[in-house]
């Protein structure tokens, strides 16, 4: 099992190795810790992923990779300096796997042109790119994004839409995008997610499983919790193991 989406930064060491314990590999991507006033605050917070948060996963044998970007939460001034600070950042670490977390929060002028930049990026990289929804205005703001992608043409499709609900896991599915199913308070629950893959399970090589464990309320065992709710509830092995494992593997070429 892998669980696509966590902020390590955010937990203690304890629930590292939780995840160590019950996971092949988990993906810690950037996020908004801090207000980000400058470039120096947002290269600070995406060198700790880098180094600190590598670290720690491996004091504990957590298989670590990471995802790094500007969050619309956390977007600094100096934005094309922080675009060829990603592209370095990827080029010099084999950690880094894709690009994010980006997207929209409040789909401001602002947030749209930033999302836009780093979705191009990642097509200039040929790399993932994992994009946010937001918990308020889910569905408007989810409409907005895919509006947004589709304007650009883009050939890479490797493109996460991220905290996917029963409405937009559709909208998503007919885009052929991956839908991320967060199994969090206030986002799924191991059931709703269940019930989402079993609707959808002949689309289940689009679907990817997550906690987003972070400073909110989360669940370290969200994604395990998720896979024994499927076996209980009769869906297919090979089901499980794409939306669990093997979709995660592929997309973002891990080494596990």
């Amino acid at each position: 099992m892998i669980d696509t989406h966590i902020h390590s930064d955010t937990r203690g060491l304890e629930d590292l190795e939780l995840m160590a314990m019950c996971l092949d590999g988990v993906i810690t991507l950037a996020h908004d810790p801090f207000e980000m006033k400058n470039i120096k605050v947002w290269e600070a917070h995406v060198e700790k992923l880098l180094i600190n948060e590598l670290e720690r996963a491996k004091k504990v044998g957590l298989n670590l990779f990471i995802c790094v970007g500007m969050h619309p939460r956390a977007i600094p001034p100096e934005i094309d300096e922080a675009l060829d600070k990603i592209k370095s950042y990827i080029n010099y670490n084999s950690r880094v796997v894709g690009i994010g977390e980006i997207g929209l929060e409040k789909a401001t002028k602002e947030e749209k042109e930033v999302f836009i930049k780093q979705l191009l990026l990642a097509e200039e990289l040929n790399m993932p790119a994992v994009v946010h929804t937001p918990r308020r205005n889910k569905e408007e703001v989810t409409k907005i994004i895919l509006d947004e992608i589709s304007t650009l043409n883009l050939k890479n499709r490797d493109i996460v839409i991220e905290h996917c609900n029963k409405e937009t896991t559709k909208w998503v599915l007919d885009e052929e995008f991956y839908v991320g199913l967060t199994i969090q308070p206030g986002k799924l629950t191991p059931l709703e997610a269940v019930e989402i893959v079993k609707e959808y399970k002949d689309f289940a090589d689009k679907i990817l499983l997550n906690s987003d464990c972070s400073s909110n309320a989360s669940d370290v065992l969200a994604v395990p919790r998720t896979v024994l709710k499927m076996k209980i509830n009769g869906i297919e092995k090979d089901v499980i193991y794409k939306v669990a494992h093997k979709n995660a593997v592929n997309l973002f070429g891990l080494d596990i």
